[in-house]
């Protein structure tokens, strides 16, 4: 029976740690490039999100006859009644008191918040059976992303990319 030196196997050698980091190197790239960018699309949800919102508010307020106020801002948006008088409900913790009866989806009228701020104008909407003269273009940005949001003569709201 001949004696192996016990140190003779144990370990790597170098050229199989060399492929080990290769092999990884290039997982860890394939991964890279599959991971989707969060903030873009947290992008466009919120601004999914508030076009979503704002029609069906302009549907509920065209088919209660009740107007609907809605604040769009750097911090995010919200929405308020305008009572027959002209005053405005407030809102409290973010439920309107002179609740919006949204039926199915309590939640759309919450007030929101932008994921990040955003630089716009602020902007305050009558949204109701008014007649839209004059279409609307609202430019929000975040970072190095753009959008315009739109509201068509209509009444309907969209967003689209902007370049900066």
């Amino acid at each position: 029976m001949s004696r192996q030196n016990p140190n003779r196997e144990a370990g790597f050698t170098l050229i199989e740690m060399l492929v080990a980091l290769a092999v990884m190197a290039i997982v860890l790239a394939v991964a890279m490039i599959t991971i989707p960018n969060h903030d873009d699309r947290y992008w466009r949800d919120n601004l999914d999100q508030l076009v979503t919102s704002l029609n069906l508010a302009q549907e509920e307020s065209t088919m209660s006859g009740t107007p609907i106020m809605a604040q769009v801002d750097s911090v995010g948006w919200r929405f308020l009644i305008i009572n027959p008088n002209g005053s405005i409900g407030m809102t409290l913790g973010g439920n309107i008191v002179n609740s919006i009866n949204s039926g199915l989806m309590p939640d759309v009228y919450r007030a929101q918040a932008w994921y990040k701020p955003v630089q716009m104008v602020p902007v305050q909407l009558t949204l109701g059976g008014e007649l839209v003269n004059a279409a609307l273009q609202i430019p929000i940005t975040l970072e190095q992303r753009s959008a315009i949001l739109q509201r068509s003569t209509n009444g309907r709201f969209s967003w689209t990319p902007a370049s900066l």
